[in-house]
C-alpha cells in the first residue's frame, strides 16, 4: 500500500498549506493505509471526502483541463497565481483537476505545472463529472462549497474577466462579485493607453524589422487592437480589407494607428503575416497579449477593439463597424456608428418591403444586415440591407434585387426606387409582371 500512498501525497503539493490538525492527519492516514485492496481511485475518493470535511471547511474547485488547448493554457497560470494568493491570505480553497487529455503523457505534462490535486488519468470518474456538470466549454472551474453543494457551475469566466484580481471575489457570492464589479468599473474609468500597453519596463510596440516604437507616441490617437493570426483563414481573408481601410483613414487622419496582437504559434508565422501589415505589433513572445485577450474577452479572431484618444475603450466590436461602414466608421465611437446607421435607415425609404425575383422561387423580404453577407445573385459581399428568404437562407443585394441603382419617382415628398424591368410594385410587394 505504501507504493500507492506516497506518490499521491508527493503530488499533492498544496497540502502543506492546509491547516491539518493531528486528528485530521490521523483520519487521512488511516484511510490511506487501512487495506492493500484500495485502488488509486478509491484513494482519491477519500482525499476528496477529506477535502470536504467540516474540520477543514474547504471550498473545492473542480477544474476541467486539456493539455495544449490555448484557452486552458492561458487560464491555468492565472488560476495558479490566484490559488497561491488565496493560500497566502489563509483562505480555505483547494483545486482538483479533471484531465480530459487523450493520453497519459499529455496528462503528465499538464499536471506537472499544477500546484494542486488531480483525478488519475483515464479514471471513469472523469467522464462522470463531465456528464454531471454538463461540461460544454473549456476552461471550466466548478466551485463546491464546504457542504458539498455546487456554489457555481463555472467561475472560469469570472477569472478570465478579472484576472489576478479575481481572488478578491472569493468565494464568489453576490456580495463579493459586486465588489469585483465596482473595482472593474473604477479600473475602466481610469484606463489609459499606457495602462493597456505598458507592463513594467516594457513600454513599446514594434514596427518593421523589430524597430521599437514607444507607446507614448500613440497616446492621443485612436488605436485599433487587431487580434489575428496567420493560421486563421478568416483572418487572412479580412486582412486586405483592413489594409485598404487603414490606408484610407491614414490619408485623412494621422492620429490613427493599428496594433497587431498575434495568436500565431511560432515566430516564422508571425513574421510572415506581419510583413503584410503597414502598422505596428506587440512582439510574439509578450505577456501583454494574454492580458489584452482576457481583458477584452476575445473569443474569436479576427477581432478589432477601438481605443479612443483618451485611452478609454470606445468599441469592442470595431470589426463589424469597419466591415459594414468601411473607413467611414472612424473614429468607431457609438455616436459615429449611430450617425451612419441613421443614414442607412434613410437609404431604404421607398424600397418595397417584399418582392419576387426570378432568381428565387419564394418571396423575398427586405431586412437590415448588421454584418456583411454574401449575395446569391452576383456572389459578392454586401452590407446594410438585403432581400432575404429566411427559409432558404437566400440573399440578394438591393441593387441585384431592384436592378441598377436608379432614382425613382418622388411620391409624397419621398424618393422611391424604380422597379426593375418586368416587375410591378403594388403597395409593399413587388411581383413579376
Amino acid at each position: 500500500m505504501r507504493k500507492h500512498s506516497m506518490p499521491i501525497l508527493q503530488r499533492c503539493r498544496g497540502w502543506q498549506f492546509l491547516s491539518l490538525t493531528p486528528k485530521a492527519v490521523k483520519a487521512l492516514m488511516s484511510g490511506l493505509t487501512s487495506t492493500v485492496f484500495h485502488t488509486l481511485f478509491s484513494l482519491m475518493q477519500k482525499l476528496a471526502k477529506f477535502l470536504l470535511t467540516k474540520e477543514l471547511s474547504l471550498c473545492v474547485g473542480i477544474c476541467f483541463v486539456v493539455n495544449s488547448y490555448p484557452p486552458v493554457e492561458e487560464f491555468t497560470p492565472v488560476l495558479a497565481k490566484i490559488y497561491a494568493k488565496l493560500k497566502e491570505v489563509g483562505e480555505k480553497f483547494e483545486v482538483v483537476a479533471v484531465s480530459l487529455d487523450s493520453d497519459e503523457e499529455s496528462f503528465n505534462n499538464s499536471f506537472s505545472s499544477m500546484p494542486w490535486l488531480a483525478i488519475p488519468h483515464g479514471d471513469k470518474m472523469c467522464q462522470k463529472l463531465v456528464s454531471y456538470f454538463e461540461l460544454s466549454d473549456l476552461p471550466t472551474l466548478v466551485l463546491i462549497g464546504p457542504d458539498g453543494k455546487t456554489l457555481s457551475s463555472n467561475i472560469a469566466d469570472i477569472i478570465n474577466e478579472h484576472g489576478l484580481d479575481a481572488w478578491e471575489g472569493f468565494p464568489f457570492n453576490a456580495e463579493k462579485l459586486e465588489i469585483l464589479a465596482e473595482k472593474a468599473k473604477a479600473k475602466a474609468a481610469s484606463q489609459t493607453l499606457e495602462s493597456l500597453l505598458v507592463t513594467g519596463d516594457v513600454d513599446f510596440v514594434i514596427g518593421k524589422d523589430g524597430a521599437k516604437v514607444p507607446v507614448a507616441e500613440l497616446v492621443g490617437k485612436t488605436v485599433l487592437l487587431y487580434f489575428s493570426a496567420k493560421w486563421c483563414g478568416p483572418c487572412r481573408a479580412f486582412l486586405p480589407t483592413l489594409v485598404d481601410v487603414y490606408n484610407k483613414i491614414k490619408e485623412k487622419n494621422s492620429d490613427f494607428e493599428i496594433v497587431f496582437v498575434s495568436s500565431d504559434r511560432d515566430q516564422s508565422s508571425f513574421d510572415d503575416f506581419f510583413s503584410g501589415m503597414p502598422w505596428l505589433a506587440i512582439p510574439l513572445e509578450d505577456e501583454r497579449k494574454a492580458y489584452l485577450k482576457k481583458k477584452f474577452k476575445i473569443r474569436g479572431i479576427p477581432s478589432l477593439v477601438a481605443i479612443g484618444p483618451d485611452g478609454k475603450t470606445v468599441n469592442t466590436d470595431a470589426k463589424t463597424s469597419l466591415a459594414v461602414h468601411g473607413a467611414d466608421a472612424f473614429p468607431f465611437t457609438d455616436e459615429r456608428i449611430q450617425e451612419l446607421e441613421k443614414k442607412i435607415e434613410e437609404m431604404a425609404k421607398g424600397w418595397p418591403e417584399k418582392l419576387k425575383h426570378e432568381l428565387h422561387e419564394h418571396e423575398l423580404m427586405l431586412i437590415r444586415r448588421p454584418r456583411p453577407y454574401g449575395c446569391d445573385g452576383c456572389e459578392e459581399m454586401g452590407t446594410s440591407w438585403s432581400y432575404n428568404c429566411a427559409e432558404c437562407d437566400f440573399d440578394l443585394h438591393t441593387k441585384c434585387a431592384l436592378g441598377e441603382e436608379k432614382k425613382g419617382e418622388e411620391v409624397n415628398g419621398q424618393e422611391h426606387a424604380a422597379a426593375p424591368a418586368g416587375y410591378v410594385c403594388e403597395g409593399d410587394v413587388c411581383r413579376k409582371a
